[in-house]
């Protein structure tokens, strides 16, 4: 007979462990399959069809797996996701050919994205709110630190040992994550885990009702949408002024770096103020950012518009996190993180394309000045109207 009470949680530490490990594969992942590709000769729109996977993966089952996670506790999605990971990758090293990558970007997109979200639901389950902040702001420090060791480890692997090599190492660093996470696989919930909840939720519930999930979703995509379009834009800006490819890579580097410094800090040097007054001003600073980015011609200016890009939006993802869990229905945390993770894949997957058709059509000036004006005017409409008033999740 299962037990009708959940386990205690994992540590925060561990769970953003996993996360951090699960993040290095991926985006490990992610450029060797490029890097692998140019090599074998594969033309570009064929190479870009092998990586789009990992991001229709996650747009596509993204709700269904956090449904899935709330029925049935977080232990066999996390489990499996991390196993399903740790295989794709294993078959890349022994056959990194064309048509295996693409099952494998697949298979990687979807096995993170079940732990991802097994594993940010465990962050919140069955702690304070103060607890919960230090998880989503240790958790966002991860990510931003990952996000760049993984394709650093990729790339280092791939110049100077090859794809087989380069598979196999990000594939252990999977399997450590799985085995990590099946030593204390007895404090993930499983079947029988708070029943009571997950069961009492009828079988069409929606999520249409709730306006302010869906006002956070927006913004959440707005934000995701200047991240994506500012990797796409860097360089056409750069190349358009003249200046070499590495400064590409330079300012790049710095919006990474600001990214990490802002989320590194304390919350009350972050993020002062309400939650909502947070992500406004990520979305002001984007909006403001990619309208300039083409007129400036310094690239002092450049490095300084780059460093606030990454100040505003390193600084909201754990607001974010804490007001998605301040909307979520009980008994339905994975399914909204599953939401959201839909959300930022259809973000991922079709930014760069229109971003490119608009600068196409357009020109750099144009396109991009409607696009920060977007950000800009989102950023005013999602703004708390009375500020002491507004609802200080995280302060």
């Amino acid at each position: 007979m299962t037990s009708s009470i959940d386990p205690p949680p994992l540590p925060v530490r561990m769970l953003v462990a996993l996360c951090v490990l699960n993040h290095v594969a991926l985006s490990g992942a992610r450029l060797a399959l490029v890097e692998q590709g140019l090599h074998a000769g594969v033309h570009s729109l064929a190479l870009g069809l092998m990586f789009a996977p990992f991001a229709l993966a996650s747009t596509l089952g993204a709700l269904p797996l956090g449904r899935w996670v709330d029925r049935i506790g977080a232990r066999r999605p996390a489990l499996g996701g991390m196993a399903a990971t740790t295989l794709a990758l294993l078959a890349a090293a022994l056959w990194p050919a064309p048509a295996v990558l693409a099952a494998m970007a697949a298979a990687v997109g979807l096995g993170y994205t079940a732990s991802l979200i097994a594993l940010q639901a465990e962050i919140a389950r069955g702690r304070d709110e103060r607890t919960r902040r230090a998880g989503f702001s240790a958790f966002a420090t991860g990510t931003a630190a990952s996000s760049g060791f993984g394709p650093f480890l990729a790339g280092q692997l791939m110049s100077h040992a090859g794809a087989g090599a380069t598979f196999g190492v990000l594939a252990a660093v999977s399997l450590a994550a799985l085995a990590g996470a099946a030593a204390r696989a007895a404090r993930l919930p499983c079947v029988g885990g708070a029943t009571t909840t997950r069961e009492a939720r009828p079988p069409h519930a929606s999520l249409r009702g709730l306006g302010g999930l869906r006002r956070l979703l927006v913004a959440d995509l707005g934000m995701a949408l200047a991240w994506n379009a500012n990797g796409f834009v860097v360089p056409i800006v750069v190349h358009a002024n003249g200046w070499p490819a590495d400064v590409a890579g330079n300012l790049l580097g710095c919006f990474g770096a600001a990214v990490l410094l802002v989320r590194a800090l304390p919350h009350a040097w972050r993020a002062p103020g309400s939650d909502w007054g947070a992500i406004t001003r990520a979305l002001l600073a984007s909006g403001a950012v990619l309208a300039l980015l083409p007129l400036l011609r310094s690239m002092g200016a450049h490095t300084l518009l780059q460093a606030l890009l990454g100040c505003g939006l390193g600084s909201s993802l754990p607001s974010v996190m804490a007001l998605v869990e301040a909307r979520t229905p009980d008994g339905r945390r994975a399914e909204v993180l599953g939401l959201r993770q839909a959300v930022l894949g259809f973000g991922a997957a079709t930014t760069p394309t229109a971003v490119g058709a608009l600068v196409s059509a357009a020109g750099a000036v144009p396109a991009l000045a409607a696009l920060g004006g977007g950000l800009l005017l989102l950023g005013a409409a999602i703004a708390p109207r009375n500020p002491r008033k507004a609802p200080q999740v995280l302060s």
